[in-house]
């Protein structure tokens, strides 16, 4: 738990296809974000916390420590690109190149295959890197955390100026019903996991994670242990609930 004092010359506004408006600030080695809509700093922390109970390598996420931005709760998390290297999203890469939004251009696309299919060529055309299993991975976490908002400038690749390698998992805020927009709390956990709506090649979290199938393995008990540990939030409650779903799921499978 982190407690900083940030000014205002520390802003950076991005562009992109967020439907949120987060306060993001940079100072020294640390991205900082202030929660908005939601407890989205602590939907972070869960979440990437979640996926140290992964076989996951610790390169391919990012670690959110959750805190208090000039008094108001949020998130931290390092800088993760080393000098010379440059992220570059898919939203970027593509308006780039052509000027145009891609989000607009998928939506003009009838089938999610057909979406899922033209955004892996469109990169592996202009990156050389084929990032089917970097899709894979995030959608098996979204799946999990029901994140509403992976748009296209959450999708991401590092150029270390001869090559690219995919960007590590980041931006996992609007997820475990904190911010969400489909969320009604007149209703349970079980209907507004129902209501949830997902990004960007489908509005099914379930849709997305069959077509890419499973990205990574959980430690289950560990997973378990550490929430036991944990504060208890409406955010716990919601993952604690996926986690039971989806190892339900994969042992009646």
């Amino acid at each position: 738990m982190f407690e900083e004092q940030i000014g205002n010359e520390f802003i950076v506004t991005q562009t992109g296809t967020s439907e949120g408006t987060q306060t993001k600030y940079r100072k020294g080695k640390y991205w900082y974000k202030k929660d908005s809509r939601g407890k989205e700093g602590l939907a972070e922390y869960l979440s990437s916390k979640l996926l140290t109970y992964s076989d996951l390598e610790p390169s391919e996420y990012v670690v959110y420590e959750k805190g208090l931005i000039n008094g108001r709760p949020g998130c931290r998390s390092e800088n993760f690109l080393r000098d010379g290297e440059e992220l570059m999203t898919f939203y970027r890469l593509y308006y780039n190149e052509f000027g145009k939004d891609l989000s607009q251009v998928l939506a003009g696309m009838d089938q999610m295959e057909e979406r899922i299919e033209y955004v892996i060529r469109f990169i592996d055309q202009s990156c050389g890197l084929d990032v089917t299993d970097y899709l894979r991975k995030i959608f098996t976490l979204d799946r999990i955390i029901l994140n509403e908002d992976r748009h296209l400038n959450n999708l991401a690749v590092i150029f270390q100026g001869e090559r690219f390698i995919p960007a590590p998992i980041f931006d996992n805020g609007n997820s475990l019903l904190t911010a969400n927009q489909s969320v009604n709390w007149h209703f349970s956990i079980e209907e507004n996991v129902r209501r949830v709506t997902a990004r960007p090649f489908s509005g099914s979290h379930e849709r997305m994670y069959r077509y890419f199938g499973s990205g990574f393995k959980l430690d289950y008990p560990g997973i378990c242990r550490w929430l036991d540990g944990e504060e208890d939030s409406r955010e716990k409650k919601v993952l604690e609930y996926q986690i039971k779903n989806v190892f339900a799921i994969h042992q009646g499978a």
